[in-house]
């Protein structure tokens, strides 16, 4: 796998290199205005054409993408207890509801601590009455105050260890049988997360993510960032970029995204997917039949009247028989969208241009 992301990200890098490159060479170079040429040029030749469409965005190199959670936005839930065998009662990365059974555990240690949350429960009301019975005393300064201090120190330690123990008995259930197992205290998905095979207090029993947090993870180059729109997965599957890490790491950035409203994504955590960068551009797409070379740089054709008029154009990218590009030099100084660009006899008119039409 990590050969294959290897490989993307450096077809990624040549392909924003090749932006950059082609950016430059636009400006680089001051283009020489072609006069516009007639028609009957192209003598009896068919004159075909083809409509330039305005295009503001242009598909990036894929990239390798994987369906993850955030570092801290897992509920966990841990294990009050030291327990030695654990069953789980529902699949791993299943949605479950609020109250749900998850888990059967057993051991030792888990009946005595139900054994201990009734004791705290009995100590809290014992410490309960005996503070309330001397609180009038305190206040009349019939006790010391050492002795009342002491008191109440007893009642809020019973009473802070009681609600500890509460806290944990949320999730837990024993039956008339004495089985205990654990209860999901909300709804989510669950991720078991058992390391280690002593299962000792604390250790996490199993982990509950919100769906709305599960995002892909996709590390990109740090130039094409600033450009990019959102990320296709498929024809029905759109992701909307929620956040970019600050983290540099090889010329590259860590973004989080996930599904656009309407999209109908189907992600599994933890699976692997390919996703395409999608970048604002603001330019055109037209056949490539269309484009030619002059003297090193390309050009287009547009018709005008009885007239072609020849427009210098710089290419960024290409998809299946149309090329996208931006013209330094618009018709007219107007858009180009609906234009009509000359897709046949294109040589003819190379050929003159090149001062060989008249032989």
């Amino acid at each position: 796998m990590t050969n294959i992301a290897s490989h993307f990200n450096r077809q990624f890098i040549l392909f924003s290199l090749s932006i950059i490159a082609l950016l430059q060479t636009s400006m680089a170079f001051s283009f020489a205005p072609i006069d516009n040429i007639a028609l009957s040029t192209l003598g009896g030749f068919d004159a075909k054409f083809s409509t330039i469409e305005k295009v503001n965005s242009i598909e990036g190199q894929q990239a390798i993408g994987e369906v993850n959670i955030k570092s801290g936005e897992n509920y966990s839930i841990n294990l009050p207890f030291n327990v030695q065998r654990i069953h789980y009662h529902v699949k791993n990365g299943s949605l479950i509801k609020k109250g749900a059974t998850v888990a059967s555990v057993e051991g030792y240690e888990v009946a005595h601590f139900f054994e201990e949350y009734t004791l705290a429960k009995k100590l809290l009301a014992v410490s309960e009455n005996n503070f309330q019975a001397n609180k009038k005393y305190a206040e009349n300064n019939i006790i010391k105050n050492a002795e009342w201090v002491a008191i109440t120190k007893t009642y809020f330690e019973a009473k802070l260890n009681f609600e500890h123990l509460h806290h944990q008995m949320t999730f837990l259930h024993q039956d008339e049988n004495g089985q205990v197992t654990l209860i999901s205290p909300k709804a989510g998905i669950v991720k078991t997360s058992m390391y280690s095979s002593n299962r000792l207090l604390g250790m996490p029993a199993f982990d509950l993510i919100d769906p709305s947090a599960i995002q892909v993870k996709i590390s990109l180059p740090t130039l094409n960032i600033s450009s990019l729109s959102h990320l296709q997965v498929s024809a029905n599957c759109q992701l909307t970029i929620n956040s970019v890490e600050d983290i540099v790491s090889k010329y590259h950035q860590t973004l989080w995204a996930s599904p656009s409203k309407g999209s109908e994504c189907k992600l599994t955590l933890g699976e692997i997917i390919t996703v395409t960068p999608i970048q604002k551009f603001n330019g055109y797409s037209v056949n490539k039949s269309a484009i030619f070379e002059f003297e090193n740089n390309n050009y287009l054709a547009i018709k005008s009247d009885k007239d072609l008029a020849i427009i210098n154009v710089n290419l960024l990218g290409e998809k299946y028989d149309h090329y996208y590009f931006t013209s330094t030099h618009p018709l007219k100084d107007k858009s180009l969208e609906g234009e009509k660009a000359l897709t046949s006899s294109v040589s003819i008119l190379q050929g003159h241009l090149l001062n060989l039409g008249a032989e």
